[in-house]
């Protein structure tokens, strides 16, 4: 069938999508004799315009209500700036900016005009461009900086600034120069020693995830503004998994992409609960992509709660009085509904003007010092990925689509939104082999409850490994030179300072600057505290085993224990681990009790978290004399 509005050489490109592309009032191909296909399609414009129609409502010379002037005036618009403008996403541009900021600062440092040296770009100034970028030590404000570590990253630096170099002057660089670049950009990762290995990526095992959400429910160690928040940390892992890995995708996730059901198992079964979800928000640079729509069906009689995104996200819908239904209120109700008979699903809509809420909101401050869920603005990368991390900490320490034998290469591909298996091996499979390679050889059994085990996220999992500096530890940063030098400068100041509006202000700027780096200097030596845990912690057990000792008993922690936990978080926690029901009857209360008691979480106010390591005062100054203060 031929398209509408399309020639016969066009509508030959797409005969395969034009057979499916029928509208549900139109006869079907059985009733419809081939021959006369093309009388059965009407099209208005041409109606309109047929000799038939009245004078008065005959269609505008051209076919369009826009004067012909404004037509012949785009003719004559010389004006293609835009069409040579290449749109990138807001991230890319924020890149390229980025690019752009660096090479303006160089040119400022070896006082040149950034633009003029950009328009006449050469070999030898990129290439001293890039030196520069290499050894830079020191950022804006003296700010020193960690340096460049990886040639990845150096090698991202050239292909952005290539882009910043087209947006700029719409040309591209010459392919002799690009080549003579590569060399130069090789030459500088190896003099400067420049890791070319990419960062372990170890897959996370559901078990992984299982002892992650559990951590996330019960502490106490970190706390949320609203319940709502500890929510989202649990229901954004549980979707990552079978989405494909698109965070910032995920976070653009509407209500209006979500479409409940409830469905019939066509083995017997009780009904389940279907949650389709689109994710519209995935890479744009080569055009919009065609949307994806992932079904998670409802396990019933499921072992962990913890693990059902069903629990989490009817949560949230019943919180919010999502459903379209004025009665549907309680999850209670999905117990008492049925399919009518000859049908599969009943569908759950949802309201229609929640269709451009966000399911992962921020929050806003009230008058009173509370918060409460924002109207519709969306949580931000960077906050979710800090609680996901800070989790991950407490917890001790997902390419599974890789290892089914349910999901072939073209499925795999489909899900990820590839268009070969090559960006799949590149840049999502794990450079850890998970597969007994010597058992593969030697013909034998493979293990591969140990190699699922040893080649995950968890492999050196401990409940061991400290989460925080100990009081001495943190109190020990106030002896870093730099902190010196600024508590030095701050106790000259508050002896010479007669209360003036500008000494205020430079020692308001020096306490900032202490806050900062003394976060800063904390954030360090925890990271390198806790790498190294690992390596002595395995020699004194040796040593202690070794002597005929036991291991040593780990200290009493000085947080909060989960006793202090809110009533409503120790019922969330009761609630989600509930053991699996006999009966379906009590299977279904367990699940209703669950979405319940996530309801009821939503709006509780956590308060702020309880400092362990940094509440102890430190030692006193060897400069001012005074105790030292957590400013």
């Amino acid at each position: 069938m031929r398209r509408r509005g399309q020639s016969s050489d066009s509508s030959s490109l797409h005969d395969d999508d034009s057979v499916f592309d029928a509208d549900g009032d139109q006869l079907s191909d059985m009733d419809t004799d081939p021959t006369d296909a093309s009388d059965t399609v009407s099209d208005p414009d041409l109606d309109a315009c047929s000799p038939d129609s009245d004078a008065d409502d005959a269609c505008p010379p051209g076919g369009n209500d826009l004067p012909p002037e404004f037509f012949l005036q785009m003719q004559e618009d010389s004006d293609d700036e835009e069409a040579n403008k290449t749109l990138y996403a807001d991230s890319t541009t924020k890149q390229l900016d980025g690019i752009e900021w660096r090479w303006k600062a160089y040119c400022e440092y070896t006082k040149q005009d950034p633009k003029v040296c950009l328009q006449n770009l050469s070999f030898r100034k990129a290439k001293a461009f890039f030196t520069w970028v290499v050894t830079r030590k020191t950022g804006a404000g003296g700010r020193r900086l960690p340096g460049l570590k990886s040639t990845r990253s150096f090698n991202q630096y050239w292909k952005e600034f290539r882009l910043v170099y087209e947006r700029e002057t719409g040309r591209k660089i010459d392919p002799l120069f690009k080549r003579k670049m590569c060399r130069v950009i090789r030459r500088l990762a190896v003099k400067h020693e420049l890791t070319s290995q990419p960062r372990e990526n170890r897959c996370m095992t559901i078990e992984n995830l299982e002892k992650q959400a559990k951590k996330t429910i019960k502490t106490t160690k970190m706390r949320f503004r609203i319940g709502e928040h500890r929510i989202y940390t649990v229901l954004f892992l549980l979707l990552i998994a079978p989405s494909g890995s698109r965070p910032t995708a995920l976070l653009f996730l509407r209500y209006g992409d979500l479409d409940i059901a409830l469905a019939r198992d066509p083995e017997g079964g009780p009904h389940s609960i279907l949650i389709r979800f689109k994710l519209q928000f995935t890479k744009t640079f080569l055009g919009d992509k065609e949307v994806n729509t992932l079904t998670l069906p409802e396990t019933i009689f499921d072992s962990s709660l913890l693990l059902s995104p069903h629990t989490y996200l009817l949560g949230l819908i019943f919180h919010h009085r999502a459903f379209q239904a004025p009665s549907l209120t309680s999850p209670e109700h999905l117990s008492k509904l049925d399919i009518h008979p000859g049908e599969l699903e009943l569908p759950l809509p949802l309201k229609q003007d929640m269709d451009d809420v966000f399911v992962f909101r921020d929050t806003i401050k009230t008058a009173l010092g509370g918060y409460v869920l924002s109207a519709n603005k969306r949580i931000t990368y960077q906050m979710i990925a800090r609680w996901v991390k800070r989790m991950g900490e407490l917890a001790g320490y997902i390419i599974a689509f890789d290892n089914s034998p349910s999901i072939s290469d073209g499925l795999r591909n489909l899900l990820l939104q590839h268009g070969s298996s090559n960006t799949f091996r590149k840049h999502y499979l794990g450079r850890v082999v998970s597969v007994d390679t010597m058992a593969i050889v030697r013909h034998t059994k493979q293990q591969e409850a140990l190699m699922r085990q040893a080649c995950s996220v968890g492999h050196s999992i401990s409940t061991r490994r400290p989460t925080d500096l100990t009081p001495e530890q943190s109190a020990a940063v106030n002896d870093d030179p730099q902190i010196q030098a600024l508590l030095r400068k701050r106790e000259d100041l508050l002896q010479r300072a007669k209360g003036s509006p500008a000494a205020r202000k430079k020692l308001g700027d020096i306490t900032k600057a202490l806050q900062s780096l003394r976060a800063k200097l904390r954030r360090e030596r925890k990271q390198k505290y806790r790498k190294g845990w690992s390596r002595q912690q395995a020699v004194v057990d040796i040593e202690r085993q070794l002597a005929g000792k036991t291991f040593e008993e780990p200290p009493m922690p000085s947080s909060p224990s989960d006793e202090a936990a809110h009533p409503a978080q120790k019922r969330l926690f009761e609630a989600l681990t509930a053991p699996m029901a006999d009966t379906i009857e009590a299977e279904y209360r367990r699940r209703n009790n669950a979405i319940l008691v996530v309801m009821a979480y939503c709006p509780v106010q956590e308060g702020p978290s309880r400092r362990t390591g940094n509440t102890a005062k430190s030692k006193k100054s060897s400069v001012s004399g005074r105790p030292k203060t957590e400013d």
